[in-house]
């Protein structure tokens, strides 16, 4: 069940590179003075300039639909459940979190955003509920 811990290790790597960014881009602001340190404290997003309010918002992201599949990856290494499609699944919706991620904070193309969004959730709802089908029957 080794294969399980990429995916998981690649949402990690991720989350803790938004943590990084978002956390950067706060710090140099306030420092050069171009973002009041009183807005952050506060998170007053209407205050907050769009690159930093992405990358803050790129991060929370990865606590919404990445929980979900973790814990879903928690119930196959549960049930030693390990075939090829299960990896392919897992890595496909670990690539396309890593496509709304760049969506989110480089490329800011709403419509690819969107589509990346779209299809890992539903990505995520199919595993979820091949998942549960299996287990039931």
């Amino acid at each position: 069940m080794i294969w399980i811990y990429g995916p998981i290790l690649a949402l990690l790597a991720l989350t803790f590179s938004l943590l990084i960014r978002a956390a950067a881009k706060r710090i140099v602001a306030v420092r050069k003075k171009q973002l009041n340190y009183k807005i952050v404290q506060n998170l007053d997003y209407r205050e907050m300039p769009q690159d930093i309010l992405l990358a803050g918002r790129s991060y929370d992201n990865q606590f919404q639909q990445p929980v979900l599949f973790i814990i879903l990856l928690g119930f196959l290494s549960f049930h030693s459940i390990e075939t090829l499609i299960w990896m392919i699944a897992a890595w496909s919706y670990v690539a396309l979190r890593f496509w709304h991620a760049f969506e989110h904070i480089s490329a800011r193309n709403l419509k690819r955003r969107t589509y990346a969004f779209g299809l890992s959730a539903l990505l995520l709802m199919a595993m979820w509920l091949t998942f549960l089908l299996t287990q039931l029957l």
